[in-house]
């Protein structure tokens, strides 16, 4: 299955590999857009940064916020704060790892996926570039062709007159080429003007982009890591989205089935099935299609996660005296610092920041790919903020007894509304009181249906690069084909949630996967791409480079990600003996979706 492998430069380039070395025939010409018709670029095409940053928000703004505010009361709120930060910074670093490698990926291969030959010094050859050609006549000092001002771009092209200047690949002497400095012969035409010489221009390194083609995470593996790499990248990344898949299917079926059960209440198993079928039917089309088709839906769903978020903090002093009402608990204040809650703390604020496996699928469809970077830096600083935000403002409003999952303790909700009997029980709430519990209380289910397929998508596209290998170019625009693994990727976790609702334990270890596909993959590539290019005699900047563009700080975001999984594993190992284990497993709500180690 994983045969395919990237050809070394020691095998015989293709034809685009080769035209990416040889020099054009006549630099002259190709030196100025002088000598040729400039033309104004396309359009690009695709969707902008701000739809992107939409579908990135709601890959990373998940159901899994919804535990935030528990955290901040187990680790403190000063703690807990620091925490989301820190961890929001790691996950800035690993998006740029992997936009890095990527671009390089983009450079250093060809459209067969071999890789392009390149000779020491060549980089600095192609920085060089023939000046424009200016034109003086005999009776006047007046220039008849002033060229504009040399503009460098960002990745180190000079244009002029909206067009680029080309390198000057082929050294002086070939065919229509001029020693720098000299006169050129005056063309035909134009007997009484003399062309001044063009000079040699050193232009900066190139900065290298991420273009038109699509490289997955496991493609990169397969390409810098090698087939170990692969495989356990492969792995990984199947374990942990057919499980998230899997508990999305429960989590919607079971949530509908009690909030609205259309048989009666003792008809439950009936009712999840129906609406088992009922989210497949919604979710599967959905994982078939592209990400430029469901715009629509996708921004729509930003907003109802925005809505989420602003009833939830709008409402949550009224939400609270509710609950004390309904409890008669004693109000007890969340802590500041709290370490010895960090066991459970940590690891919801680094699941909550992990969507690196989307990244690729992400920046494909956006038209302005030098804007990447910032759209994805939007993405992690705003869901840092929406994070440190809510888990302070619900921490601090419910204390100590908040629930694990904040949105149950809407469950109760009635905004001061409440009519009471002589009884004192609640025999009428305003409408509007029932309409912010339900769409709180159900947000989870309306969540799963736009972050299936997006999910789906990503592990069909992963699939469909670990077949086809190097071949993947040549088959990623079939749509059939494409479709083949998005349904291999969408059905069988439905199958299996209609099958087992209890998720058990092998979601919980499955979850610790995410810290090594969010973190420590990024990093390891973004150091063996970076050794490969020097290797190969490229230049190891990108137009992403960054803060974090080191080695050093590259080895320890590795090893934070390592570390991560092997705190968490020893915590689920630990925790087994429990006596209380099986009565919390009996007591959760399956309106969180996440690992079940979450809650610890």
């Amino acid at each position: 299955m994983f045969h395919h492998e990237v050809e070394e430069s020691g095998e015989k380039p293709d034809d685009a590999s080769e035209a990416a070395t040889v020099p054009p025939s006549s630099p002259s010409i190709a030196a100025s857009p002088y000598w040729g018709q400039s033309t104004a670029p396309a359009k690009p095409e695709g969707f902008s940064p701000a739809v992107g940053f939409c579908f990135a928000i709601n890959y990373i703004l998940g159901t899994g916020f919804l535990t935030v505010p528990w955290a901040f009361s187990q680790g403190g709120l000063v703690l807990s704060t620091v925490v989301i930060i820190a961890v929001g910074f790691f996950s800035d670093m690993a998006k740029n790892y992997l936009l890095e490698t990527m671009a390089r990926a983009e450079a250093m291969l060809d459209n067969r996926m071999h890789w392009i030959k390149r000779q020491p010094g060549d980089e600095e050859k192609m920085r060089l570039i023939y000046s424009p050609v200016i034109m003086r006549t005999e009776s006047s000092d007046l220039l008849q062709s002033t060229p504009k001002p040399h503009n460098y771009d960002s990745t180190g092209n000079l244009s002029a007159h909206g067009g680029k200047l080309a390198p000057a690949y082929s050294l002086p002497g070939t065919p229509g080429a001029s020693l720098p400095g000299t006169p050129l012969p005056s063309q035909p035409g134009t007997p009484s003007k003399q062309q001044h010489g063009r000079h040699l221009i050193h232009r900066p390194p190139p900065k290298y982009l991420v273009k038109h083609r699509k490289f997955e995470v496991n493609s990169l593996c397969r390409v810098f890591l090698g087939k170990p790499g692969l495989r356990l990248y492969t792995a990984f990344i199947c374990l942990y989205i057919y499980c998230t898949l899997w508990a999305y299917t429960s989590v919607f079926a079971s949530a509908i089935a009690n909030a609205v059960p259309i048989l009666g209440d003792d008809n439950y198993d009936t009712n999840y099935l129906i609406f088992a079928l009922i989210f497949a039917a919604m979710v599967v089309p959905m994982s078939c299609m592209e990400l430029d088709e469901q715009v629509v839906v996708q921004v729509i769903m930003t907003g109802a996660r925005f809505l989420m978020l602003a009833l939830m903090v709008g409402t949550s002093s009224l939400c609270a005296d509710d609950v004390h009402n309904h409890s008669k608990k004693t109000f007890e204040e969340a802590p500041m610092f709290h370490l010895a809650g960090i066991h459970k703390m940590l690891p919801i604020m680094v699941f909550a920041h992990i969507y690196h496996h989307s990244i690729p699928g992400l920046a494909n469809p956006v038209n302005n790919k030098k804007s990447l970077s910032g759209m994805f830096r939007a993405t992690t600083t705003f869901s840092t903020i929406a994070y440190a935000f809510i888990g302070i403002v619900l921490a601090s409003t419910f204390g100590k007894h908040i629930e694990q999952s904040s949105n149950l303790n809407w469950n109760n909700f009635t905004g001061g509304t409440a009519v009471l009997n002589k009884e004192g029980e609640i025999v009428s709430v305003a409408w509007w009181a029932k309409a912010i519990s339900i769409y709180v209380l159900c947000f989870p289910a309306l969540d799963v249906v736009s972050a299936f397929p997006l999910n789906a998508i990503t592990l069909g596209n992963n699939m469909m690069g670990s077949y086809y290998g190097k071949r993947i170019h040549e088959v990623e625009h079939n749509r059939w084909i494409r479709i083949r693994f998005r349904l291999l990727a969408g059905i069988p976790p439905i199958i299996f949630g209609i099958l087992e609702r209890q998720l058990g334990t092998i979601t919980d270890y499955a979850g610790t996967t995410g810290f090594m596909i969010g973190f420590s993959f990024p990093a390891l590539l973004y150091l063996r791409s970076r050794m490969k290019a020097k290797k190969k005699h490229f230049n190891a900047t990108t137009f992403y480079s960054s803060y974090a563009s080191s080695s050093v700080a590259a080895w320890a975001l590795f090893y934070f990600g390592a570390v991560m999984v092997v705190y968490v594993v020893c915590c689920l190992v630990t925790r087994m003996g429990d006596e209380d284990d099986d009565e919390r497993r009996r007591g959760r709500s399956l309106m969180f979706v996440g690992p079940d180690w979450l809650l610890q």
